[in-house]
């Protein structure tokens, strides 16, 4: 999440976390679509919807990878 930056504002940070979280439990490696769903629910503000999604990726091949 930090890498990527995608916090701007802060106002939607806890949601968005919350659902990348619980959608990594179910999916192991999701596709634009499975984040788009999962994350449907949660408003930005700042519009940082594409490194959202980056993020989650990256966070999903660390979490593939182990680490």
């Amino acid at each position: 999440w930090l890498e990527e930056q995608v916090a701007q504002c802060g106002y939607c940070q806890a949601g968005q976390i919350m659902s990348a979280v619980a959608l990594l439990d179910e999916v192991a490696n999701p596709s634009d679509a499975d984040i788009d769903n999962a994350m449907g629910g949660n408003l930005c503000r700042c519009g940082t919807y594409p490194k959202i999604r980056s993020a989650i990726k990256k966070a999903a091949a660390l979490k593939t990878a182990g680490l």
